[in-house]
């Protein structure tokens, strides 16, 4: 029985490597077409475009894993039947579970390293990808410079900053207004201050003028010529952007978490990072579910002949990838606006998937 494992998952996995392959080299070359003709307005060195690319494959890897685990799935079982070896393997006495047990705890591994992966590999080349784009080769600033202008930043305790200038690297900040506001996103105070200075654990601002408002109207002004402001943000925290959809979905997920809790320690909507946060979770088990799909349809075929289960498969594949996506992407558009709880807009096409995965595995004879 092991031997069998074995040889199964060995020829999983050749296949899975050279389908995968294929499916990131088609989404490099297509993400290639799309953005080359906007980067030559820059005119980098090919050096940067390449690196640029290289970064870029760890993702599309993630992306594309759990269409690669289904299709491999599909055609190794598909060549299995072409030299009936399947019916080699019944009248042995091994009925369907066992064959399955292989497969679908592989699916499991390679769903929980994806996980691992995501929060590690993916994540830095994601970000390190990211900043060759907007910093090096687009000369716009970035996420990653120490020096900025002009920013916004969202605090605990319903804080919000407003900074002319920052130096993070000094942890110096200039032109500093922070309003602070309830959860109605009624103004309660306005302190100005010419410049603020980060002292271990808490902001040194200088020339503060503080303004105390009730029902928008001013209810009184104070005014220090130093004052400590003790917020949990370091000068590192001020580094950090808020991100695109994309960007979060490839942030790590400490980091999106603590995105969240700022955001709900300022009083603000965060439907879409939760929403996002669940789906960093619920993308790599698609690996599994979908390998429900893969193990049972080559059994529940009406044809053994190779070509036609293998034409079958991949255009099972297409059609299976194309209403996933699509649950995700109105998943998240629910959960977005808040019709749905994040995690059961994360989670919506995995459950809908599952329940067809384990209709056809049920389908299948023993």
């Amino acid at each position: 029985m092991k031997i069998l494992y074995r040889y199964i998952i060995s020829e999983i996995l050749k296949i899975f490597i050279i389908i995968l392959s294929a499916i990131v080299l088609f989404i490099l070359i297509s993400n290639f077409v799309d953005e080359i003709t906007n980067m030559q307005r820059f005119k980098p060195p090919l050096m940067y475009i390449a690196e640029y690319f290289i970064f870029k494959l760890p993702f599309l890897a993630s992306e594309g894993s759990p269409f690669a685990i289904l299709l491999s799935i599909l055609y190794v079982f598909s060549q299995l039947n072409r030299h009936s070896e399947l019916s080699a393997i019944k009248s042995a006495g091994i009925n369907f579970n066992d064959i399955a047990k292989p497969v679908l705890g592989l699916a499991l591994v390679m769903s929980v390293c994806i996980i691992v992966l995501n929060e590690t590999v993916v994540s830095a080349a994601y970000e390190r990808a990211t900043y060759i784009k907007d910093v090096v080769i687009e000369k716009s600033g970035g996420a990653n410079n120490d020096i900025r202008s002009d920013i916004a930043k969202l605090s605990s305790g319903g804080r919000v900053f407003y900074i002319k200038y920052f130096d993070g690297f000094l942890g110096v900040m200039k032109g500093v207004c922070i309003l602070k506001i309830d959860k109605n996103f009624n103004l309660l105070e306005r302190m100005d201050a010419s410049t603020g200075t980060w002292a271990k654990d808490k902001w040194v601002l200088k020339n503060v003028v503080l303004r105390l408002f009730k029902s928008s109207k001013i209810a009184g002004i104070k005014k220090f010529d130093t004052y400590d402001l003790q917020v949990n943000d370091s000068p590192a925290d001020f580094i950090v952007k808020r991100k695109s959809i994309e960007d979060t979905l490839t942030v790590n997920i400490f980091r999106l978490n603590d995105l969240i809790r700022v955001l709900k320690g300022s009083g603000f909507n965060a439907n879409e990072e939760e929403t996002n946060f669940n789906l960093k979770l619920a993308f790599p088990f698609s690996s599994f579910i979908l390998a429900l799909l893969g193990i049972s349809i080559p059994f529940i075929l009406p044809t053994s002949r190779s070509l036609v289960n293998v034409m079958l498969g991949f255009l099972l594949t297409i059609l299976f990838a194309f209403f996933y996506m699509g649950f995700v992407t109105i998943g998240l558009s629910l959960g977005k606006v808040g019709i749905l709880p994040p995690f059961i807009a994360a989670w919506i096409a995995n459950f809908v998937f599952i329940g067809l995965g384990f209709y056809a595995f049920l389908k299948v004879k023993r």
